[in-house]
């Protein structure tokens, strides 16, 4: 197990006790990491590419009917068609024929050599369909002069024999290449680039991990916490809405008051309502909502429900909060 202490190291525990690991070692560890990842892409790259290299034969045909042994094709041996078959790509370009050609075949025989009795029977067996996957066969029908045929077959392991038949009953006039690609290390090749890709994907997982790490260590990031963010905002606001500093006082009055002058004639009666009403219960229900900030020396401002300030200044009067007049 390993354990994250304050002084950016990080302590390995085995039997013998706590081992520690240096942000050296840390990084000796990443650059490892890394190279594990090119290395293991290097050698994909390189197993899918020798996967696809292929081993070619080119014929020249100037008779009607060739012949060719391919040696032994290795592979995966497991009999039968599978996903181990090695493939046979066979290409014919065809320059000139008789013009009486009725179709080429093409017979791919599992044979020791192209003796005469053995391709024979492996015909036979091509076209009857026994052991078909050993003995296989392909026929191009309408031939035609300029053109480029192409077929795959999937064989086992083995010994084999191409021939190449063309159905025309003149023994001249052929000019027609014939090309045989065997792929034998797709699958095992393909097999190993496979691995050592998925290989690489975990080596890429396992940096970035000890990139992630040791980063922290070397420059770890200050994370702001959800009080401290609602703290900074509440701040902003404040400063953009409230008062740039305590309010002003007014200067007082100069002198005492002066006396009014004394009624010269009976009181008016006063004049009726003219109009509904002040509405007084509903500010002093919007007073009480406000929250009044105390400013000192008896001076406070009020702050509304939306957190705004009113410019006006209050002052207490009988238990309640009321304007301040100068």
């Amino acid at each position: 197990m390993g354990e994250q202490i304050g002084t950016g190291e990080a302590v390995d525990e085995d039997e013998d006790g706590p081992v520690e690991i240096t942000i050296e070692k840390r990084l000796a560890i990443l650059r490892k990491s890394r190279w594990n990842v090119f290395m293991y892409l290097g050698i994909a790259g390189l197993m899918f590419a020798f996967a696809m290299f292929p081993f070619s034969h080119e014929i020249e045909m100037d008779s009607f009917v060739a012949d060719y042994p391919t040696g032994y094709i290795w592979g995966v041996v497991i009999p039968g068609e599978d996903y181990t078959d090695v493939p046979v790509v066979v290409s014919i370009d065809i320059a000139n024929v008789p013009a009486d050609t009725e179709s080429i075949e093409v017979t791919i025989i599992k044979a020791n050599n192209c003796v005469v009795p053995e391709v024979a029977i492996g015909q036979n067996d091509a076209r009857t369909g026994y052991e078909s996957h050993a003995n296989q066969i392909w026929t191009i029908e309408d031939v035609a002069v300029g053109q480029s045929y192409q077929h795959t077959f999937k064989i086992d392991p083995g010994l084999y024999c191409v021939e190449v038949f063309i159905d025309s009953d003149h023994t001249s006039g052929y000019d027609v290449t014939v090309d045989v690609s065997t792929y034998p290390n797709q699958f095992i090749a393909g097999s190993i680039g496979a691995l050592c890709l998925g290989l690489s994907l975990f080596a890429f997982i396992g940096a970035q991990k000890h990139g992630k790490f040791v980063k922290n260590l070397t420059a770890p990031s200050k994370e702001i916490t959800a009080e401290e963010r609602v703290l900074a905002e509440t701040s902003s606001a404040r400063l953009a809405t409230g008062p740039n500093g305590p309010p002003s006082v007014p200067a007082g009055p100069s002198g005492p008051p002066s006396e009014p002058a004394g009624p010269s004639g009976p009181p008016s009666e006063p004049a009726g309502p003219s109009g509904p009403p002040q509405a007084e219960p509903t500010e002093e229900v919007a007073q009480e909502l406000d929250v009044y900030e105390d400013q000192g020396e008896g001076y406070y401002f009020r702050i509304f429900s939306d957190g705004t300030y009113d410019q006006t200044v209050y002052v207490v009067e009988g238990g309640q909060y009321v304007p301040y007049e100068a």
